[in-house]
């Protein structure tokens, strides 16, 4: 009796793992920093490595909702500021009269990710899920700082003169680890949409996020 009683709860354990009957809507807050990876700029078969990576961080909150068995879907809202500097061979070549010392692009604004993705509960403190799904991006502000030496200005980028949409759909995909309420997680996006407005070249925005938060 004993060893049935032990089986039954290994089967129960194992079935949880891909189909746990306590899923149930939640809230979370997350905050990430992240690595942003501005892609070559491309016209053609010619590709010019104009940018650094930079870095950035953002915060929001999002609502996992169960569909079937420990499949889920999860939207969400958060707010982002992230940079990225151009190279010191580009610098030198914004106007050879001046000593540039730097330029960098600095971005503020929203991300809409909607992720689906399958948790495996291990146990019921431990859960590893793995997601992906589309993230629309807007940009509120997003502006070129140039530092020379003697003296500095900043432009935004969006608009006619700017050159860059303000608008972004980039493919995520990661994996998290919750344990009990806290969350840790990694993901990638991949820029789908050519940020130069008017061109005949392309841009494409690309990042890594490592995340932490809290589920309640």
């Amino acid at each position: 009796m004993a060893f049935a009683g032990l089986a039954a709860l290994s089967v129960t354990a194992q079935n949880n793992i891909f189909n746990n009957p306590d899923n149930k809507a939640y809230f979370g807050i997350r905050v990430g920093g992240e690595i942003t990876c501005p892609g070559k700029i491309t016209a053609g078969s010619v590709g010019l490595d104009v940018y650094k990576n930079g870095g950035g961080i953002e915060f929001g909150g999002i609502y996992n909702i169960p569909v079937v068995a420990n499949f889920y879907v999860e939207p969400g809202l958060k707010l982002y500021y992230n940079s990225y500097s151009l190279k010191d061979i580009m610098i030198e070549a914004l106007d050879p009269t001046e000593i540039i010392e730097s330029a960098s692009t600095r971005k503020f604004g929203m991300r809409i990710p909607v992720m689906a993705g399958y948790h495996f509960d291990f146990s019921k403190d431990l859960r590893v899920s793995v997601f992906t799904g589309p993230e629309f991006e807007v940009g509120f502000t997003a502006k070129e700082h140039i530092k020379g030496l003697d003296a500095s200005e900043s432009y935004s980028i969006y608009g006619d003169d700017g050159g860059m949409k303000r608008f972004d759909m980039l493919w995520g995909f990661g994996a998290g680890v919750t344990y009990q309420h806290l969350y840790f997680g990694v993901s990638g996006g991949i820029g789908l949409i050519n940020m130069l407005s008017d061109s005949d070249a392309s841009f494409h925005e690309n990042r890594v996020t490592f995340s932490v938060g809290y589920n309640f």
